[in-house]
C-alpha cells in the first residue's frame, strides 16, 4: 500500500504566527487512470494526521502540542518518536502529547544543528499500517525589556518584585530603573511638576534614565482624578519627554487598590454603588480607561498605553479572606509576610504583593500563569487568582 499526502494552505487553531501548512495523510486507493483518496474496505487503512508542521514556544517552557491521528478502520492508534531531534522530547504513546524532556535554554541550543530549530518525525500506527508527520519546533528567545518604573508606595512593592519574577520566567535581559516617593508625592502630576528639593531629585533621576533611550516601558501609578480638572496633567508632560528618546515606548498605567480597606463599603455607598466590587469597577473602567487613558490616547495616537488592574489583588483576596476562601493563615491587618495589609491605609501585605506582581508578568511579558512556576511562598493558588483577573480584564487595555 502506498502512503499519500496531501497538503493545503489554511488556518489552525495552534497559536502561531503566519501561515500553516496543514498536512492530511491517508492511504491510497482505487482503479483506473483516476486517483481515489476514499478509503478501502477490504484493506487496513493507515491512520490519518491533521496537524500543524511548525511550532513555535518560549525558551524554559516544555509543552509544545498535542498531536492527533485517526485511523479510517477506528483502529487505536500510538504515537513514537524519530529523528535528529527527538532525544530532546517526549511522547505521550497513547495520547500524543509532545514536550521538551528539559526545558529548553535559548542560549545554550540542545539541537543537533544548535540553532534553536528543533526537527523530529512522528509517528502514528494501528498496529499494522503507520503514516508520519516532519515537525519543526523553533524555540524563541525570551529577550526582556528596559523598563523606567516611578511611583507610590501602592506602586513600589511590584515595581521591586516584578525584576525578580521576570529572571524567574526566564526573562534574562530584563531591566529596570525604579524612582518612588511617598503618597501623592509619587503620582506623575508630582513627579513632574512638585518643587520640592526631593522630587526635583526624583525629576532629575527618571529624565537621566529615560534619556539613556531604548526604554520599552515606562510605568506610573494611577492615581486619583476625580477632582482634577486636567485628568491628563503630568501623564501627558511625562509621556512627551519619554517619546523624545523612546520613540516606540510602552507605557503602563497601574491601576492601584481603594485605600482604607476598612472603609470600603461605606465609600461605595457614598459614591452611590453597592459594594467595593463595584466601586473598584468604576475606578478602572470609568475614571482610569474612558476619562485618562482614552485621553492620553487621542493625545498620542501612535503610542500604546496599557493598563493592568493591580489593585484588584487586594480587593480580591480580602473577598477570599472573608468567605473563607485562602489556604493561608494571614490576618487582615499586621506583620507584611502574615498580613493582607499591613496598616489601616491599606498598604499591601506580601500575598497581595505576589498576586499584583503575577498580573504585571501575565499583563507585561504575556506569561501563561497557569504554567508559571514562580514560589509565592503561599499554599493559596495565587497564580489562578491573578489568571481569573487578567482574564476579566478588558482586552483593549492591555498590552
Amino acid at each position: 500500500m502506498v502512503i499519500c499526502s496531501k497538503s493545503m494552505k489554511g488556518p489552525f487553531s495552534h497559536h502561531l504566527p503566519g501561515v500553516f501548512s496543514v498536512i492530511f495523510l491517508s492511504a491510497c486507493g482505487g482503479g483506473g487512470g483516476g486517483s481515489n483518496l476514499e478509503t478501502s474496505p477490504s484493506l487496513n487503512n493507515a491512520p490519518e494526521f491533521v496537524g500543524v508542521m511548525e511550532y513555535s514556544v518560549d525558551e524554559n517552557t516544555t509543552g509544545v502540542t498535542t498531536v492527533e491521528a485517526t485511523d479510517p478502520d477506528g483502529d487505536a492508534v500510538t504515537y513514537s518518536l524519530s529523528g535528529s531531534d527527538a532525544n530532546a522530547f517526549s511522547m505521550g504513546s497513547t495520547s500524543g502529547t509532545l514536550a521538551f524532556v528539559d526545558p529548553p535554554n535559548y542560549e545554550a541550543p540542545a539541537d543537533s544543528d544548535a540553532d534553536n530549530v528543533y526537527e523530529i518525525t512522528v509517528s502514528a500506527s494501528d498496529g499494522t499500517a503507520s503514516a508520519s508527520l516532519g515537525l519543526v519546533i523553533t524555540v524563541a528567545d525570551l529577550a526582556g525589556d528596559k523598563m523606567v518604573l516611578m511611583g507610590n508606595s501602592f506602586f513600589r512593592p511590584y515595581a521591586e518584585h516584578f525584576g525578580v519574577m521576570a529572571a524567574d520566567a526566564g526573562f534574562s535581559d530584563h531591566s529596570d530603573t525604579g524612582v518612588f516617593a511617598g503618597g501623592d508625592k509619587g503620582v506623575p502630576k508630582y513627579l513632574w511638576s512638585d518643587p520640592s528639593e526631593a522630587n526635583q531629585e526624583n525629576k532629575q533621576l527618571i529624565q537621566a534614565a529615560l534619556d539613556e533611550g531604548g526604554v520599552d516601558v515606562f510605568g506610573m501609578t494611577g492615581s486619583n482624578i476625580a477632582e482634577s480638572t486636567t485628568p491628563t496633567e503630568g501623564y501627558s508632560e511625562w509621556i512627551a519627554y519619554a517619546l523624545q528618546e523612546n520613540p516606540d515606548v510602552d507605557i503602563l498605567i497601574s491601576v492601584p487598590a481603594i485605600d482604607f480597606p476598612a472603609d470600603w463599603q461605606q465609600r461605595a455607598e457614598e459614591f452611590g454603588v453597592a459594594d467595593i466590587h463595584e466601586l473598584y469597577a468604576f475606578f478602572v473602567d470609568e475614571m482610569m480607561h474612558k476619562t485618562l487613558i482614552d485621553a492620553l490616547r487621542e493625545e498620542f495616537p501612535s503610542t500604546h498605553i496599557l493598563s493592568i488592574p493591580t489593585g484588584k489583588s487586594a480587593k480580591v483576596l480580602a473577598q477570599m479572606y472573608q468567605d473563607n476562601g485562602l489556604l493561608d493563615d494571614v490576618l487582615p491587618r499586621g506583620p507584611y509576610d502574615e498580613s493582607l495589609f499591613t496598616d489601616e491605609k491599606g498598604h499591601q501585605g506580601k500575598i497581595i504583593v505576589e498576586t499584583g506582581t503575577l498580573l504585571w508578568l501575565s499583563g507585561l511579558y504575556g506569561v501563561d500563569l497557569s504554567s508559571n512556576d514562580f514560589d509565592t511562598g503561599f499554599d493559596t493558588d495565587l497564580h489562578s487568582v491573578a489568571a481569573e483577573i487578567m482574564q476579566q480584564h478588558d482586552p483593549n487595555y492591555s498590552r
